[in-house]
C-alpha cells in the first residue's frame, strides 16, 4: 500500500474542482480507457464508491458547498485550503469498501485532521485500486489552516502500520516505474545526471579511496570528460563546457559535495583550477543503444504530429480573426450573442487541435490499430520485474503485442483484462493474474493468450492452486502447451496418456460389440462354444471398466489382433497381483479338467498351431516342474468357464506376484484405432456385397 500526497503545481486547488474530478463529474480523466473513449455519457464509472466525513448533508452537492463556505471563512490566508491523498493498493488486493473507511479514518487521525472535512472516493479504473482523499485544511472550529509537520514521513509510517495492522502487501513506497523513469526524460533519452554517473561513479568511487588525494586530480577527471565544477548557490553544480547542462554535485557522489570537499581540502575557489588542463576523452554526445533509439523514433513521430497540429492550430485561429471582425459588423444580433458565437468557434479549433500527451498518442496508435513493434515497445519502456512468489506466465519468445479486447492499459503501458474479479495484467516480459475466483473460462482465456504471446512452451510462477487449475484446464480443453517446470509437464504427460487410455478403451469397447456380433452371426459355431466367446468377451468389456487396469497379449489375441500388430505395440512392465492356481495336490485335478476343455476348444476351431503350442505347456506341466502356479486369465481368455470349475473340483484361488509386460493403451492408440477401422471396412464391404446379391436376385 502507498500513500501519496499530490501536490498542486501551478494553481492553489479549488475543492470543487478536485470533487468533481475524483467523483468523475466530467468523465475526462480517463481517455486511456476504452468504455471511456467510446463513452459519451457520463455516468461516473470509474467510482466504486464515495464517502463524507465530518459533512452535514446527505447530497453530495450540498457537502461539496458546505465545504467551500468553510474555506471561505479564512480570509487571510494564501495557502492551498485543499489537501489531495492518494492511497494505492498492490494490484492482486482488492479491500472491502468498510475496510477502506477504516483506512481513511486512521490517515486523518495519524495528520491530526480526523475532524476536518473531507471526501473519499474509491477508483477502479486503473491497475491498481485507489482511494481519493480530499481534506479541507480549515479546521471547521477554528477557521484555522493546519499544515501537518513533515506530513510525508506521517504518511509513510502510518502506510507501514496499516499494512502490518490489516495483513496488506507489503510495499516499497516508491514504483519500479518511478525510479526507472528518473534515468531518462521524456523522449527517452539519456538524462545528463545519468550520463554524468554512468562515466564517473566507478572512477570517483575508486579516486576517493586514496589518502593523499588532491581537488586537482578531481577536477582533472571531470576535464577528461568536458565536465567542470560550478557554483550555484550555496554549493557546487557539474557542469558541460560545451553545452548548457548541469546537475547537482552530490547527486553524483555524496563526497563531492561542497561541504565534504571543504572537509577534506579546506577552503576552494573554484577560479584558481581553471587553467587544469586535462586530455579531453568525451563530452555529452551520447549514442544510444537500439531500444533507446526506437524510442527517440516514436518520440520524434509525435512530437512533428504536435508541432504540425500548433502550426494549424494558428493558421484557424488566425483566420477566425477575419470571421469574428464580420460578426462584430452585425447590427442585427446582440453583443451577448456575438461574445457566444465567437467562443464556440474558438472552442472549435482548440478542441478539434487539443493537445495529446505522448502516452496518449501511443495509445491511440495501438487502438486504432497503426501500432507496430516500435510503438508496442515504447509504450512498455520499462521492463517489470517479475516476482516468483506472484501467479505469472511468461517465455522466453516474447512476442510485442497487445490484444484488442482489453480493458484499458495503464500509464506504464500494462494492458489489463477484466473478468468478474480476476485480472490479467500483461507486463511485457510477462502475464501476472490476479485469480479471485477459479473461473475456468478466464483461466482459458489466459492460457490463450499466454500461447499466442509466448508459444506453446510456457514458464509459470505462482502457487500450488494456481499450478493446480492451469494444469486441469490444460486437460480438460486438450490444449497443447508444455511447461519448462519438471513436475507440470510431468503432471501434464500423464493427463494426456490418461486422456489417450480412455480414448483406448473407448474404441476396444467397440471392437469388443462387433465382435460379439460376429460370433452371435456365425451359425457354424456349437452352441456352447459361442456362449463360452461373449461370456469371455464380456469378462474383458468389465475388465475395461476399472480405472487403472493392465491389458495383456492374450486379451488383445481374444479380440483378433494380429500377432505381428501385437508385437509392434510399446509395452511396460507392470508389478502386479493376479488371481492364480498354484500347482498341487488341490487344485490339479480342476486344473487338468480345464486343460481338456481348452484342448477340445482349439480340436473343434480348428486352430492347430494353437493346439500345438499348448500341448507343449502341458508337457512341461506334468512332466517337469518349472510351472510352478497358473493365471486364471490364462483360462479365461481361452474361453473356459473357470467358476464352474472353481465351485466344482473346491480349487483355492490365490494372490500371486508377477511381473508381466502389459500393453499401454495410450501409446496404441493409433494402432487400436487402426484396427477398429479395418473391422468397419470390412462390415460396410459385406453388406455392400449382400446388397448387390439381393439385387441380382
Amino acid at each position: 500500500m502507498i500513500i501519496k500526497k499530490v501536490l498542486f503545481k501551478k494553481n492553489k486547488s479549488n475543492f470543487k474542482n478536485l470533487a468533481n474530478y475524483i467523483l468523475d463529474e466530467n468523465n475526462s480523466n480517463a481517455k486511456i480507457l476504452i468504455n471511456y473513449i467510446l463513452d459519451e455519457k457520463n455516468e461516473m464509472e470509474k467510482v466504486e464508491a464515495y464517502n463524507f466525513s465530518n459533512c452535514s448533508f446527505n447530497t453530495k452537492e450540498d457537502n461539496i458547498a458546505e465545504i467551500l463556505n468553510t474555506q471561505k471563512l479564512n480570509t487571510t490566508t494564501k495557502q492551498d485550503k485543499t489537501m489531495h491523498l492518494v492511497v494505492s493498493f498492490r494490484e492482486d488486493e482488492n479491500p472491502s469498501i468498510k475496510l477502506m473507511k477504516k483506512i481513511e479514518d486512521e490517515i486523518a487521525k495519524a495528520l491530526g485532521m480526523q475532524n476536518h472535512q473531507r471526501l473519499s472516493v474509491v477508483h477502479s479504473n486503473t491497475n491498481n485500486l485507489h482511494m481519493h482523499i480530499a481534506i479541507n485544511k480549515i479546521d471547521p472550529i477554528t477557521c484555522r489552516v493546519k499544515n501537518p509537520y513533515n506530513d510525508v514521513k506521517i504518511l509513510q509510517e502510518t502506510a507501514i502500520k496499516l499494512e502490518r495492522k490489516y495483513n496488506l502487501k507489503k510495499d516499497n513506497h516508491m514504483s519500479n516505474f518511478q525510479k526507472q523513469s528518473k534515468k531518462y526524460d521524456h523522449s527517452y533519452t539519456l538524462s545528463f545526471e545519468s550520463w554524468v554517473k554512468e562515466k564517473l561513479d566507478n572512477k570517483l568511487k575508486n579516486i576517493f579511496k586514496k589518502e593523499d588525494l588532491k581537488f586537482d586530480e578531481i577536477v582533472y577527471l571531470l576535464g577528461q570528460h568536458d565536465l567542470e565544477f560550478k557554483e550555484r548557490r550555496n554549493g557546487f553544480c557539474i557542469s558541460s563546457k560545451s553545452e548548457k547542462l548541469f546537475c547537482k554535485a552530490s547527486s553524483i557522489n555524496r563526497n563531492l559535495s561542497k561541504q565534504m570537499l571543504e572537509k577534506r581540502f579546506g577552503k576552494i575557489n573554484l577560479d584558481t583550477f581553471i587553467n587544469i588542463k586535462s586530455n579531453q576523452k568525451s563530452s555529452f554526445n551520447y549514442e544510444p543503444t537500439k531500444k533507446e533509439q526506437i524510442h527517440s523514433n516514436c518520440w520524434n513521430v509525435y512530437r512533428a504530429l504536435e508541432n504540425e497540429k500548433k502550426h494549424k492550430k494558428q493558421l484557424e485561429l488566425k483566420n477566425l480573426e477575419k470571421e469574428i471582425q464580420k460578426i462584430y459588423k452585425n447590427k442585427y444580433t446582440s453583443k451577448s450573442q456575438k461574445r457566444e458565437k465567437v467562443k464556440e468557434k474558438r472552442d472549435f479549433i482548440y478542441q478539434k487541435y487539443k493537445y495529446k500527451s505522448y502516452r496518449d498518442f501511443l495509445i491511440d496508435e495501438i487502438l486504432e490499430d497503426r501500432g507496430n513493434e516500435e510503438i508496442y515497445l515504447s509504450l512498455r519502456r520499462n521492463k517489470s520485474n517479475l516476482d516468483i512468489n506472484e501467479n505469472n506466465l511468461f517465455s522466453k519468445n516474447d512476442k510485442p503485442k497487445i490484444f484488442k479486447d482489453f480493458d484499458y492499459i495503464t500509464k506504464e503501458g500494462f494492458a489489463v483484462y477484466k473478468n468478474d474479479e480476476n485480472k490479467i495484467i500483461d507486463k511485457g516480459n510477462f502475464l501476472k493474474i490476479s485469480l479471485q475466483n477459479n473461473n475456468r473460462d478466464f483461466l482459458l482465456k489466459t492460457l490463450e493468450i499466454a500461447i499466442d504471446r509466448f508459444g506453446k512452451e510456457l514458464d509459470i510462477t505462482g502457487d500450488f492452486n494456481f499450478k493446480k487449475e492451469i494444469l486441469e484446464v490444460v486437460n480438460e480443453y486438450n490444449l497443447d502447451v508444455k511447461f519448462t517446470d519438471k513436475n507440470m509437464e510431468k503432471i501434464n504427460i500423464i493427463n494426456k496418456q490418461s486422456k489417450q487410455d480412455i480414448k483406448a478403451k473407448k474404441y476396444l469397447k467397440k471392437i469388443i460389440e462387433i465382435k460379439s456380433n460376429e460370433i452371435l452371426l456365425n451359425k457354424k459355431l456349437k452352441k456352447d462354444i459361442r456362449e463360452k466367446s461373449i461370456k469371455s468377451l464380456n469378462r474383458l468389456k468389465n475388465k475395461l471398466e476399472n480405472t487403472g487396469v493392465s491389458l495383456f497379449e492374450g486379451d488383445f489375441k481374444m479380440l483378433d489382433f494380429d500377432k505381428k500388430i501385437i508385437s509392434q505395440m510399446k509395452t511396460k512392465k507392470v508389478d502386479i497381483k493376479i488371481d492364480g492356481l498354484y500347482v498341487d495336490d488341490k487344485n490339479m485335478s480342476g486344473i487338468s479338467a480345464m486343460n481338456e476343455e481348452v484342448r477340445l476348444n482349439f480340436i473343434s476351431e480348428g486352430k492347430d498351431k494353437e493346439l500345438e503350442k499348448f500341448e507343449k505347456f502341458l508337457y512341461l506341466l506334468q512332466n517337469t516342474d518349472k510351472v510352478k502356479d497358473i493365471a486364471v486369465g490364462f483360462y479365461e481368455n481361452r474361453k473356459v468357464d473357470t467358476k464352474t470349475y472353481l465351485e466344482k473340483y473346491d480349487m483355492q484361488i490365490s494372490k500371486i506376484n508377477k511381473q508381466i509386460n502389459a500393453i499401454e493403451l495410450g501409446s496404441n492408440f493409433e494402432i487400436i484405432k487402426s484396427y477398429y477401422n479395418s473391422l468397419n471396412v470390412k462390415i460396410n464391404t459385406k453388406k455392400t456385397q449382400e446388397v448387390l446379391v439381393l439385387n441380382s436376385i
